[in-house]
């Protein structure tokens, strides 16, 4: 047994499980970041997913044949993914690791880098945005995701609760999080603002754990929510926005 890190976090991960299968790309709660990981995927085989959890889109991943590497601070949630990755077979595409991530940095070099839902949680964000920079190769990729200031939820104040639960510091505008990648040196990509109020209320309130399972389950309803969802985020703004950014290859003399 690995020591504990943070008790918050396996606090927070006390109810994560090892997982029976591989998400499919309709899967209601990763849809969009599927779409723009997929669309990044081209010729990048070495995955580094910070902030795992209970290694959903590692996973994904390795059953995609791209070698992913997933670490997260709770040793519950690591392993959980170790279990998945043998149940499922695919130990051999996915590695996984405790590790605290603001404290100590990770070996190698990866074309694409996950850090979903991770910024807010830690102290020094212009630290690890140094460290996602120096974990990719030339040319290398890295998808960002934050909760937003601009939420509605937040704005009235309806997800102080689990905000601290999670451990979230602080929220960033969508001119915050680019300024900070730009300054470490990051071309910005492509930025999205997305998930509305449902979205985010299902998420933020344990009402919302039934209708979420069934959502990530069933095509059908995944399609729903999706469909409204929509609906809100047009009418009410977004809850989260996505950033992705690439590292400049060196210029050829």
């Amino acid at each position: 047994m690995q020591r504990i890190l943070s008790p918050l976090y396996e606090k927070y991960h006390e109810e994560t499980k090892a997982q029976k299968r591989v998400i499919n790309r309709r899967n209601f709660t990763y849809r969009l970041l599927l779409q723009i990981i997929g669309s990044q995927l081209v010729s990048k085989r070495r995955v580094l997913d910070i902030g795992c959890g209970a290694g959903t889109l590692s996973l994904y991943l390795a059953s995609k044949g791209v070698h992913a590497t997933g670490v997260d601070i709770s040793t519950r949630a690591i392993e959980a993914c170790e279990i998945t990755a043998k149940r499922l077979r695919l130990e051999k595409n996915a590695d996984f690791k405790v590790l605290d991530f603001s404290k100590k940095s990770i070996k190698g070099k990866f074309d694409l880098v996950l850090c979903l839902e991770l910024l807010e949680h830690l102290e020094d964000d212009k630290v690890a945005s140094k460290k996602i920079y120096e974990n990719l190769g030339d040319n290398g990729v890295a998808i960002i995701s934050t909760p937003t200031k601009s939420a509605p939820l937040y704005r009235l104040g309806l997800t102080k609760r689990e905000d601290k639960r999670s451990g979230h510091l602080r929220r960033y505008t969508m001119e915050e999080l680019t300024g900070l990648l730009k300054d470490e040196g990051f071309r910005i990509v492509e930025t999205r603002k997305t998930e509305g109020v449902f979205r985010n209320f299902l998420f933020y309130n344990r009402l919302g754990l039934l209708p979420l399972k069934f959502a990530n389950r069933f095509t059908i309803i995944s399609d729903l929510f999706t469909f409204i969802d929509n609906i809100t985020l047009k009418l009410f703004g977004e809850s989260q926005i996505i950033v992705v950014a690439q590292k400049p290859g060196k210029e050829k003399k």
